[in-house]
Formats: C-alpha cells, structure tokens, sequence
C-alpha cells in the first residue's frame, strides 16, 4: 500500500553566493571556507526563526520556514551580516506554499519556483513571489516595493515579483532582472571566454536597442489616461475615474518623473486622439493606458505603458483584486512605473507613496464615490455636501482614513464659498488636523490647510504649510499653483514665475498658470511675452479676468482701442456679476467712463442690498465716476462703506495687498493724499508691484508729483528691473 506524502504549507528559501563559481576558480581553498562560513551565518540565524536548512547546493542554501515574516527577517538578518562581513554577497529567493517532505528533501512547485525567483535577483538582494508578499502586506516592518510581472525559465506561469527594500538592501530594477532571465534561457557555448563575450555583446546590443535610444529612459514623463470601464454603462465610472486619480497622484509623488495632473488629464475622457498628439500636446514621453473590469468578486485591471514616440509597448500588466489587496493597487503601479523609468525612489517617496490610504475596501469606494461628487460640485454646489456625507460614512468606518479627512477638509473649503456666514472654514481646518494627526508627514492635509489660510488672506501661515506639504510632494500641483499665486501677492515675482511654469507644466490644460505668467510678464514689462500666455490661457478657458489683464497690457501700450475690442468676448447679457466689474474696469481703464458708469451701476444696485465684500473694488472707482458727476455726497457714502470693510479685514489678519491698495485709491478719490499714501506704502510693503493701478487710473493723477508716491514708484521699478536681470542671468545659464 503506498504511504500517504507528507504535504505542509511553508516558505521555500534559496541562497547563493555571488560569484561563487569565479572564485573556487582562483582559489580553491578560499572558496571552501567562505562556503563554510556561510553554512555558520546560516545555521545560527535559522535557529533563531524555526528555520530548517534542508540542504547545501555546494555555493547555496535550500531552507524551509514555517512563516512568511521569520523567513523575511531571517534572510535580512544573513543579509545584514554578509554585507558587515564584506567577504562575499548573496541572492536570495523566497516562494509560499505546498510542498512535500520526504526523506530529509522537498519537492513541490514552490521549491522549483523559489529557486528560480533566487537565481534572477541581484548581489545582497531578497526577493519573492506576490504570494508572500500578500502574507505581509500588513506588517510595517517589512518594506517591499514590485518589480513586476516576469516569465521565468520552467515556470508555467507568470510571476509577481516583489522585493524587500528595508536597509541595507539592494533592489533590483526591472531591466536587471529580464537580462538575468535572457542570460539563463541562451545556449551555452563550449567556454567562459566564449560566454563572456556572448553576454557583453548581448547586453551592449539590448542596451543599444531598448535603453540608448529611447527618449523615455532619458527624458521620464508620463500621461495616465481615464482609465476605460469595460463593463459598459456609467455605473463604474465613479471607480475608474478614482482610480485614476488616486493613481496619478501616488506617481506624481516621485519627483524625478513628471506626471500630468488628473484635472488635466479628465478632460482627455472618451478620447480618440492618437496617442503621439495627446503625449506632444502635453509633452510627456510615455502614456500609460488602463481598462477596469467589475468582477464577482473584485476588479480585474489591465495596464498598459506605452513609447508614444515609437508607438511601442514598454510594458503590460495585469491584476486581479479584491478587498485589501485592491486598496494597495495604485500604490503598486505608481512602484511599478518607477521601476520600468529606472527610478530609484527616495526614503521620503517611499514613504509617501501610499500614505493616508485605508484597509477598508468599503471606506475605498465610498472616498471613490465622494471624489465624483467633488469634482461634479462646482457646476452644482449641492454636489459638494453630497460628497461630505460619504466622506463621514468612510470615516465611519475607518477613523484612521487620513485621506478621507483630506478630502473633507477641500469639501468643507468649497462650501464655504456658498455659505460665507457658516463656520466651513474652522470645519475644513479641523478636518485636516486630524488628517496630520494620524499622519503627520501627510502632504495632502498640509495643502488642504494651506489652501483655507490662503482664502482667509493669511499668506504667511499659507506659504509655510504649503511649503511644508511640497517639502514631502514635490509634484503637488495645487499646492505649487496656490504657493505660486502667494508669491505673486507677496511681491516675490521671480520665484512665482518658477512655480507657475512648473504648474503649466503638470497641469497645461489648466488656463490659470498660463494667466497668471502673463500677468507677471506684463508688470515686468514684457507686453509681447504677456500677451502670448494671455492668449495661451485664452485658448483653454474665456476666463473674463484673463481679458481684463490683457487689456491693461493693451492699454499700457497706448492701444486703448484694441483693449475696448476685447469687451466684444464678455457676454453682458446675463448681467453675471464678475463681467459687469470686468466689462466696467476697461472700459474705466481706457476712458470711456460714461459706458464704465451705465455698467458698474448696475453691479453697484446689486450689492449694496447685501453689503460688499472685502474684495469688491467697484464701489472705489464708480465713486470716482459720481464726484465727476457731481454726487459728492453719494461717492463718499460708498467710499466709506467700502473703506470700513477692508480695513476690518485687515483687523482681521488679512495680509494681500489688494486690500491696502483699494484703501489707498478710495482715499485718493476722497481727496486726503496723506491717508492714500500711507496705505500705497503698506500695498507696496505686503507685495504690490503693479503699478498699472496707480499710474493709469485717474485718481491719482494729483498724486503721482508727490514724492511720497515717486519713491514707492522708485522702489517698484528696482525691484522688476532686479527680477529682469534674474531672468536673464537664468536664461544665459541656461544657454551655455
């Protein structure tokens, strides 16, 4: 009668000495102690973790652990040692699963695949199978990063690799492990020499092929397009566009790969477009396509990076998941990515990647489905206390969500701008504490709390959370465009130009960053250059203030005329409130005060039955139109109310200068130029270098002999003249 096989789930582990062979070559007995030493390291760590050697394979060890975190932390162990000793290196491979003991040996697929996984890694590296990485994924100890999906030589199936990357480790990347694979499938010849020659010109020939020429390795940028829902319908679509989101910004984390922004990429949904316009409009080298597939139960998704220049696959991916393995996937890719560009990330992205997330697949879909509504809220506002209440089920949930608290606190923020009487503001900074609470290295929470000061005009606690949120992010395009505009209102106009072109540059479907360079070009002088990114902006969004600003530029130059041509793009006929004030200003601006008066009064009529807000300039320069009319008393009525309110503002810790600036004209209109000038100086201290306000309004065409305002005016063009001279050192340094 056959006896029954003793099966047992175990770990499989497999070690070699590197270079073992070359070694027994030089010096026979060298290369016996080493394996003897070896034997020992081994020995006295696996007693140490209920490990069973089973036996030597000359320069390699064959074990078997009875769990996936002793088998980890033994091989990290011996590799630590090996590394102190610096006598010699190992690879070291690991597999989960059946196996069958029989007389002292083991057999079963996990011992033929965990040898195999050893044989392809690198000196001083552990590596190993998705299914031991799903025995961890828990444990915060165990730093892994994937390497990806691999065909290894007699192995029937396709393989997750995995590697462990806590100190002193080496991970292998990607291309390590396919010339690895390459080198074992070749035919070999009848010498070394012969071998070694082979192999050099092999891999002069891959790199040739594959490495040196693609732009990709050279210049790493990458698209991730919505990903497609393969279901049909749109009841998917809040997942895929989640996931796409949350995937963009986990590989947006790694500084040295540019990633465009997810509310650029949105709009490239449904698209046709070849892939080659879509990677030259956005200037990135590689596009990564993705298709989600509802499953019973889980998802599976298939990726695919592609060349857009060669039209070429770089890789392809598949996966299966279900429950906490689905929260983890982006994570995963945005690795992944990594490894294909050939980045090594850094202990701060490592970190970051990830961070905040849940365990919760329920809490996952919930935050998935209040980030459609977040996105949907700013065509209707409803949708953003909508989101607010799945955002509070997550959390329910799991209390430790720091992302969902992320996002709770950017939902409260938007309410506040329909809801200025209620106390949004505290709510959206309190949700974000406990964001940073639970995790305090947490970017998304610092830019999420960053974003209510900037609102509340509280500019330096704004720019030092910001700056902390890009210290760990660098990429964090919200957080670079909102510290951009505070170091343009700062009057920091240099490093708000950087920032701004960098924010075109992760986000060039977004019309602001292109607005507000022209902006900064204009006051610098620049017309030319100014109106070329008013344009630029122009093409992507009517955005009214962009036509306001290019039609100061217009004026500047004396070319009243083509600025009042501009009026013919902003629609009136709706009385929307912010054209009335951008129509009525250029026309202001360019003379025709009779058409800027018929079109203010009607804005005017309108607010003054609710009160203004601190922001509202109209009331300061109609007033100005009313004393020329002769209604002294009813200017000075609006010019005070206006006053009151700005100057309670700036009680209140509002540090723009937009507020002492209108203060200052409202006192140049009244006729008290002492009053005027002494809230120009404070504009000018808190960042105003826009002297268009000034010298092309006419309320202050008494003031401008008056040497108070010709020293302020001094001090302005120093300061541009110093930013120019910036820009020209930068762009000859950058010529050389």
């Amino acid at each position: 009668m056959q006896t029954e096989l003793n099966r047992k789930p175990s770990v499989v582990f497999f070690s070699d000495i590197v270079g073992y062979t070359r070694l027994m070559g030089q010096d026979e007995n060298a290369a016996f102690e080493l394996m003897k030493l070896n034997l020992k390291i081994h020995q006295e760590v696996l007693a140490n973790y209920r490990g069973t050697i089973i036996k030597e394979l000359g320069d390699g060890i064959l074990a078997v652990f009875e769990t996936v975190p002793e088998a980890l932390s033994a091989s990290l162990e011996i590799q630590k040692i090996c590394l102190a000793e610096s006598k010699y290196k190992l690879r070291v491979g690991l597999q989960s699963g059946e196996i069958i003991f029989d007389h002292g040996d083991v057999f079963g697929d996990a011992v033929n695949v965990a040898s195999r996984i050893q044989s392809v890694g690198v000196p001083s590296s552990i590596v190993f199978s998705d299914r031991v990485c799903k025995e961890i994924v828990h444990d915060e100890f165990f730093q892994t990063v994937k390497i990806g999906s691999f065909n290894l030589k007699n192995v029937s199936h396709t393989l997750e690799l995995y590697s462990l990357t806590n100190p002193p480790l080496e991970v292998p990347k990607r291309a390590e492990i396919l010339n690895n694979i390459k080198y074992q499938e070749s035919n070999p010849w009848k010498s070394w020499v012969t071998i070694g020659g082979v192999f050099i010109l092999v891999a002069m020939l891959i790199y040739s092929v594959f490495w040196n020429g693609a732009v990709w390795e050279k210049e790493k940028s990458v698209a991730v397009l919505p990903f497609v829902n393969l279901n049909g319908g749109s009841e998917l679509d809040y997942f895929t566009d989640g996931l796409t989101e949350n995937l963009i910004g986990q590989i947006s984390k790694i500084n040295s790969i540019k990633t465009i922004s997810y509310s650029t990429m949105a709009d490239y949904k449904n698209h046709n477009l070849p892939l080659d316009s879509i990677a030259e409009a956005l200037q990135v080298t590689t596009i990564l396509k993705g298709t989600v597939e509802q499953l019973n139960p889980g998802y599976r998704f298939k990726l695919q990076l592609i060349d857009a220049k060669e039209n070429k696959n770089i890789w392809t991916d598949e996966y299966t998941r279900e429950g906490t393995d689905l929260t983890q996937l982006q994570n995963d890719i945005a690795r992944e990515i990594a490894k294909i560009l050939d980045v090594n990330l850094t202990a701060e992205e490592s970190i970051q990647i990830g961070k905040g997330e849940t365990s919760s697949a329920e809490a996952y879909d919930l935050l998935f489905r209040a980030k459609s509504l977040y996105n949907e809220g700013f065509g209707d506002p409803q949708l953003f206390f909508d989101a607010a209440e799945l955002l509070k089920k997550a959390i329910a949930l799991d209390p430790n969500y720091a992302l969902a608290y992320t996002l709770l606190a950017k939902t409260y923020f938007q309410i506040a701008y329909d809801e200025p009487n209620g106390n949004w503001y505290d709510m959206s900074l309190e949700m974000s504490s406990k964001a940073l609470e639970l995790e305090p290295k947490l970017a998304e929470g610092y830019s999420a709390r960053g974003i209510v000061y900037y609102d509340l005009g509280q500019y330096s606690k704004a720019k030092n959370t910001l700056e902390t949120a890009l210290s760990f992010y660098p990429n964090l395009s919200d957080a670079i465009g909102n510290l951009a505009t505070i170091d343009f209102v700062q009057g920091n106009l240099f490093e708000a130009l950087q920032l701004q072109t960098k924010s075109s540059n992760l986000g060039p479907n977004s019309h602001l960053p292109y607005q507000n360079i022209g902006w900064i070009f204009k006051i610098l002088g620049k017309q030319n250059e100014a109106n070329q990114w008013f344009d630029k902006s122009l093409e992507i969004s009517k955005n009214p203030v962009t036509y306001e600003l290019k039609a100061n530029s217009l004026i500047e130059q004396g070319k009243k005329s083509e600025a009042l041509k501009l009026l013919g793009n902003i629609s009136l006929q709706d009385s929307a409130e912010y054209n009335l004030r951008v129509a009525g200003s250029i026309l202001f601006y360019s003379g025709d005060y009779d058409s800027a008066f018929k079109v203010w009064d009607i804005s005017i009529r309108r607010n003054i039955k609710v009160g203004f807000d601190k922001y509202y300039s109209t009331p300061i320069n109609y007033a100005y139109l009313l004393k020329k009319k002769g209604d002294s008393l009813r200017a000075d009525s609006l010019l005070n109310a206006a006053v009151q309110v700005k100057i309670e503002a700036m009680s209140l810790g509002s540090e723009d200068y937009y507020l002492p600036l209108d203060i200052a004209t409202a006192y140049a209109v009244k006729g008290q130029p002492f009053e005027s000038m002494k809230y120009l100086q404070i504009a000018y201290d808190r960042g105003w270098r826009d002297y268009f306000f000034t010298e092309f309004n006419p309320a202050f065409e008494k003031l401008r002999s008056d040497n108070r305002y010709i020293k302020i005016l001094k001090k302005i063009r120093t300061d541009i003249d110093s930013v120019n001279q910036k820009l020209t050192s930068t762009s000859l340094q950058r010529d050389k």
